[in-house]
């Protein structure tokens, strides 16, 4: 009997707490909204430069390389920073690579992705790097930030037939 009662009881405790929800409903996020950055591939091929000390201000991953620093400005390209004397870093040159997200050393040659492309630079003089070579179409194309949305308008379908992805816009 006793056994019967506390079933019962048991049970009357689990429906009352289904009448009445714990956790009130909240309205969705909206997703926030991106647009694909589009380049000409003949502008992507010939944007790829070495060029003076640029502000940072949407940096990636970092790579070391003593004395130097490395660090990736999400879509645009690499900043070469001279570390002899960590407390004072020294800004030397800004490598443009229109679409870079990811870069790798072996040795002297750094392997940065341009897009879908997979550049090789020869980095033996840091101040003066160097494209030895350009494989087209090697990575996957740049994939949009995970937690957005794409309007219709800025569909990739939609692009011209030339446009390479080199970055997503907030919008």
């Amino acid at each position: 009997m006793h056994k019967l009662y506390t079933c019962l009881l048991g049970s009357i405790l689990l429906l009352s707490l289904t009448a009445c929800p714990l956790v009130q409903p909240v309205d969705r996020v909206p997703l926030p909204k991106y647009k694909p950055l589009l380049m000409p591939r003949i502008q992507l091929e010939q944007a790829v430069a070495v060029l003076p000390p640029q502000n940072m201000h949407n940096t990636g991953k970092i790579y070391l390389r003593d004395p130097y620093i490395l660090i990736n400005e999400r879509y645009e390209g690499v900043h070469i920073i001279n570390n002899q004397d960590p407390a004072n870093p020294r800004p030397v040159a800004f490598l443009r690579i229109p679409g870079n997200v990811d870069v790798a050393m072996k040795g002297n040659m750094l392997y940065a992705d341009s897009g879908p492309d997979l550049l090789t630079f020869d980095m033996s003089n840091m101040q003066a790097a160097r494209l030895v070579n350009r494989v087209k179409d090697a990575v996957p194309e740049l994939p949009m930030p995970e937690t957005g949305d794409v309007p219709a308008e800025y569909q990739l379908q939609n692009r011209p037939a030339d446009a390479v992805v080199i970055g997503w816009q907030k919008l």
